[in-house]
């Protein structure tokens, strides 16, 4: 009976991880604001379920959406489109759609990091510390949930390229579904085909040669919607040259290899982010308009960084020792080292939520590094003695909870600054009453995604005020406009451009903080007396 009880406890212990990080993203669920790239391209699912007139987003495709954007693909939108439909359109299920990929995420760690170490309390220890850890929870309030979604298929990737063992949901073309969930991670978001030349050498160890042309071909087929994309486009487009004038057009001045390679600066550019993103330092600053203090936070970065120099170092040895064998479970090392080498080749061209993805890693590789020093050291029983993993998961959890404490106090206090402000969710609510002769004008970045999805895109909406845009709004029925911006020192020349286009009995409104700091205005007017 005990026995049972035990396997059991075992076998649902995974769940704990997800259960800690599913509380958490619901603690202040509706906080902060939704900024316009935190419900990009999940907006589109509002779209595509009430459909209108309202401008959209993604890169146009001949047959259906395919792409969100050049460098991401369209799954929240997909994953969208059930989710919402039952859910509805709200912040707090904006959030748990995205949460799904954190999800996905903390399961596959729990079972890579058993499956690596033989030791389900490690990977427990594991799961809850990153399911505690600010940086993740917090990254699906921002728009570092994207990146994050395709880091899921990663660790999936990873997972899977191990051998089946009793019990596993997927035992055949294994290989070829880690291959699959790589290029999918990569169709997620571009930035975790950076891992690819570490996971090349991860498959060529893990897997037999027979079978490496299977996980390529898997490969080709999860990225295989990139490929399909742009042939979608080049088909609307109707030739080459219409096609690569939309592209340049997209990407403007981004020139995305012009970082002189991998270069010192750039190496100290990245070794910043890495800490601006594993400290959470970035997502308050996207939330908050700046960082909260704290040493526990920027300590992250250096773990990650002794364990992959105690994992190389141990590997080093076991070759020299002419035990490649004993290799195999610190390979997973390699994956920061591939990842930073790749990024310092786009120099400033990247920010940290690019570098969120290395966040499973800061606990992940620990893990492996304590298991495999308890090993070499053959410590008796288990191979990594329980109390020592109950009094580290311990404290870093307990540091994990006291920031996620100062966190949650000040998106209380303030409810997200900025272009994070909940006032953008104030904005949207008030909007789904409107009656249907009013339409939003959003001339300026910021507002549009989080007002479609909000609202359900059912007000009418724009993104310019140029006259034919006017024009056509006053044709389909538009009396009253409501000019939405940033800036109250923009109210002159937005007021000049309403009235030059017939818009009159102007009124001025300020939004503000919760703090009471005026975060964007509207100027409100009619046409033909209204209203």
């Amino acid at each position: 009976m005990m026995y049972w009880k035990e396997a059991w406890a075992a076998r649902l212990a995974w769940m704990l991880p997800l259960g800690v990080f599913l509380g958490l993203v619901l603690v202040h669920s509706d906080l902060p604001g939704v900024y316009m790239d935190a419900v990009n391209p999940d907006f589109l699912a509002a779209q595509w379920l009430h459909r209108g007139h309202n401008p959209g987003a993604g890169i146009p495709s001949k047959i259906f959406p395919i792409l969100g954007s050049f460098y991401h693909g369209l799954q929240n939108a997909y994953l969208g489109l059930p989710f919402f439909a039952v859910t509805g359109f709200s912040v707090t299920s904006l959030r748990l759609e995205q949460a799904v990929f954190g999800l996905i995420l903390l399961a596959a760690l729990y079972q890579l990091t058993r499956r690596l170490t033989g030791a389900h309390g490690l990977a427990l220890a594991t799961g809850i510390g990153l399911a505690t850890e600010l940086a993740f929870t917090a990254s699906f309030r921002t728009q570092f949930y994207i990146v994050l979604g395709g880091a899921a298929w990663l660790v999936v990737s990873m997972l899977l390229a191990l051998p089946a063992e009793g019990g596993s949901w997927i035992v055949r073309r294994r290989v070829f579904w880690s291959g699959v969930f790589f290029g999918l991670a990569s169709y997620g978001y571009f930035v975790l085909a950076f891992f690819a030349p570490a996971m090349a050498i991860l498959v060529a160890c893990w897997i037999p040669r027979r079978d490496w042309g299977r996980w390529v071909a898997g490969a080709v087929v999860g990225v295989s919607p990139f490929l399909l994309g742009f042939l979608s486009l080049l088909a609307k487009k109707h030739g080459v040259e219409p096609t690569l004038e939309f592209v340049r057009g997209m990407l403007g001045q981004l020139k995305p290899f012009d970082a002189s390679g991998a270069s010192g600066n750039n190496l100290q550019y990245a070794w910043a982010l890495l800490g601006l993103a594993t400290s959470d330092a970035a997502n308050e600053a996207m939330i908050f308009g700046q960082g909260l203090p704290g040493a526990w936070g920027a300590m992250k970065a250096w773990w990650l960084v002794a364990a992959v120099a105690g994992l190389v170092a141990i590997g080093i040895v076991l070759v020299c020792r002419r035990q490649p064998q004993a290799t195999m479970m610190i390979l997973p090392g390699l994956m920061p080292i591939s990842f930073v080498a790749v990024a310092s080749l786009f120099g400033h061209r990247l920010w940290a939520h690019h570098f969120s993805v290395l966040l499973p890693f800061v606990y992940l590789l620990p893990a492996l590094l304590a298991a495999k020093l308890a090993e070499l050291a053959r410590l008796p029983a288990r191979p990594v003695p329980m109390a020592v993993v109950v009094a580290l998961a311990l404290a870093v959890i307990g540091g994990n909870l006291v920031q996620q404490a100062r966190f949650h106090e000040w998106l209380a206090k303030t409810g997200g600054r900025g272009r994070s402000s909940d006032a953008l969710t104030t904005l949207a609510l008030e909007a789904r009453g409107v009656p249907a002769n009013v339409a939003y004008l959003f001339p300026e970045w910021g507002f549009f995604t989080s007002f479609a999805f909000l609202t359900g895109n059912r007000v009418r909406y724009s993104v310019d005020i140029e006259p034919a845009t006017i024009a056509k709004l006053e044709k389909d029925g538009i009396t009253e406009f409501r000019l939405v911006y940033w800036n109250a020192a923009d109210e002159g020349r937005y007021r000049q451009a309403l009235q030059a286009n017939g818009i009159q009995s102007l009124e001025a409104r300020t939004f503000p903080s919760r703090e009471g700091q005026p975060v964007f205005h509207w100027l409100r007017g009619g046409l033909g007396g209204h209203p």
